[in-house]
């Protein structure tokens, strides 16, 4: 076979053998198969690698592929890499057959080139999983160390993430997913919880991304936190949201919190509910509390406020305050409003029920407003309804508390009165609620009077309702006012306004009823008789005016009679009687 001219085409296989190693299990290929991004690995080595899953990820580019339903061995077998495992085969029979022919032949050799040991006089080359450091000795390779070529003097060491713990070998094993290899002459060691490694020959395990996990060892991957969960530590199970907390994404660290207004009871939470309406809640942990009488919660996720003024909730769970009726009171905002009472008003503008003003009313309970006591009425109290002025009362403008009493010499007979009549002339009014009365007989009024006025002296009045009273005429006395006046007799005379009729003086005659004045006795004439017409002196006397008699004229004097002056002696007549009773008639006209 040393002729062989393949043989001696590839005699030197290091390459060959790197080519047909299995970048997962660094050993020869077994079965290759080619994934679509061109990558070969081994039969056995893709089972591990998917390990069950749907997809899977070439270590060497990390690009995702999906796995056949029916398992790796839908990937199609790398043809190439087949016949070179199979020329590789080859090989190795020769190379064995060329070792046990390249003896290096030497009588009583007593060292050997390096890569090549020494045996009973003859050298031998190191083979695979060995080395020959000095031409005498084949020594295996240590744990962490290997060699996989035929005459070598030293072994290599593993590469960082390979392995291999015995001694000898010709490969080092890649490090397995899940496992990391600090040290190439230990076995693997699993990578612990918190911790994962995906990739093959990795010399450290990764640490679990915040909000991933892996609670067992070997862990090729760490699982993402589920919803509702979260994931403080790595190397833990999940722990379920508590209670007033949420997680609605995958991957939390932490839950969260509920928001104002939102709650959740219950663990594992991926989201809050929120507040309903007409409820609150102040634990995020705890269940909705409807809202007390005298609040409200007017939306989703509000708080219970307190009804404002003028308004009112009586139940539990109540979205919106009534409006406090007019009419109504509502100063406890949790009770059924209150009536006002009567006396009492309250528009939409008030908060509290109102007194009426003074000298208004209110027809009953739960007024909005009062009502206007009208005139000829009288409201002492709001509660009560207005009462009709009583007699010898009126009120003459509107809200009057109390009607007014008429002044005096006024008088009303009517109930509600708005005013008072005047008492009239001829009667008088002594109290207000009482008809006037007609003066009597020598009595008179004027307008307004409480009582009548007796007729002042010389005055009469013969007829009841004088509004004044008559004075006396000439030629009559009114001693009684109440009577008619009394002619004057003969003999006596009255002015207007006399009480009396005056007896005609010494010299002075009446002769006549009703006389105004009495007469003087004129001269010549003599009235010794108040009640006679005056007498003619006789002759030889004489007299001067207002005489009761005549004198006696001296010898010397005429004796013709009425004489006045007995220095004339002359006759004179009287006429006075005559003109004394004209003037009697005409006054009495």
């Amino acid at each position: 076979m040393a002729s062989n001219p393949e043989f001696r085409r590839v005699v030197n296989y290091t390459d060959l053998e790197v080519l047909l190693e299995c970048p997962l299990c660094l050993d020869r290929f077994d079965q290759p198969r080619l994934i679509p991004c061109g990558h070969s690995y081994c039969t056995k080595c893709l089972n591990e690698l998917c390990a069950g899953s749907d997809t899977i990820i070439c270590p060497q580019c990390r690009q995702h592929h999906d796995v056949p339903t029916t398992g790796v061995t839908l990937f199609p077998r790398n043809l190439s890499y087949q016949q070179l495992l199979d020329i590789r085969t080859e090989q190795l029979v020769s190379t064995r057959q060329f070792s046990c022919l390249s003896i290096q032949i030497s009588q009583s050799a007593t060292s050997c080139s390096r890569g090549y040991y020494l045996d009973s006089g003859n050298c031998y080359p190191c083979e695979p999983g060995t080395y020959c450091p000095d031409g005498y000795r084949q020594l295996p390779c240590n744990p962490g160390e290997y060699q996989d070529s035929f005459t070598s003097s030293s072994c290599s060491s593993c590469r960082n993430g390979y392995f291999t713990t015995k001694s000898g070998s010709i490969m080092c094993n890649v490090c397995p997913i899940g496992s990391m290899c600090p040290n190439s002459d230990r076995d693997p060691i699993s990578c612990p919880a918190g911790t994962y490694q995906d990739s093959y020959g990795a010399v450290n395990c990764r640490d679990c991304s915040q909000g991933y996990f892996s609670t067992t060892s070997n862990s090729h991957q760490c699982q993402i936190c589920p919803k509702g969960h979260e994931c403080p530590r790595p190397d833990q199970s999940p722990l379920a949201c508590r209670p007033g907390t949420y997680s609605y994404n995958y991957g939390a660290y932490s839950c969260s919190q509920c928001s104002t207004g939102w709650y959740t009871t219950k663990s594992g939470a991926v989201l809050c509910d929120i507040c309903p309406e007409g409820n609150e809640c102040p634990r995020t942990d705890q269940p909705p509390s409807m809202c007390r009488p005298g609040t409200y919660s007017p939306y989703p996720g509000s708080t219970c406020n307190s009804c404002p003024s003028n308004t009112y909730a009586t139940s539990y769970g109540q979205v919106s305050c009534n409006p406090c009726p007019q009419g109504y009171e509502c100063t406890q905002n949790d009770q059924e409003p209150r009536a006002c009472a009567r006396g009492f008003y309250r528009d939409g503008s008030m908060n509290s029920c109102q007194r009426c003003s003074s000298g208004m009313w209110t027809k009953n309970t739960t007024s909005v407003r009062c009502e206007t006591c009208p005139v000829g009425f009288e409201c002492p109290t709001a509660d009560s309804s207005p009462e009709p002025c009583r007699i010898g009362t009126y009120s003459s403008s509107i809200n009057t508390v109390a009607c007014t009493q008429c002044d005096s010499g006024f008088y009303t007979l009517e109930i509600g009165s708005i005013q008072c009549e005047i008492c009239p002339r001829g009667y008088y009014c002594p109290q207000p609620d009482t008809a006037p009365l007609a003066c009597s007989n020598g009595n008179y009024s004027d307008y307004k009077q409480t009582q009548c006025s007796q007729c002042s002296s010389g005055y009469y009045s013969l007829t009841p309702k004088a509004a004044d009273c008559i004075i006396c005429p000439r030629g009559f006395a009114c001693a009684d006012p109440s009577s008619s006046p009394q002619a004057c007799s003969k003999g006596t005379s009255a002015n207007y306004g006399a009480t009396s009729c005056a007896t005609c003086s010494q010299g002075y005659y009446s002769v006549h009823n009703t006389s105004a004045i009495c007469t003087p006795c004129a001269p010549g004439y003599f009235c010794d008789d108040s009640t006679q017409c005056p007498q003619q002196c006789p002759a030889g006397s004489y007299s001067s005016a207002a005489q009761t008699a005549c004198y006696q004229c001296s010898s010397s004097c005429s004796s013709t009679p009425g004489v006045f002056d007995c220095s004339t002696c002359i006759t004179a007549k009287p006429t006075g009687c005559q003109q004394l009773e004209i003037s009697v008639d005409i006054h009495k006209q």
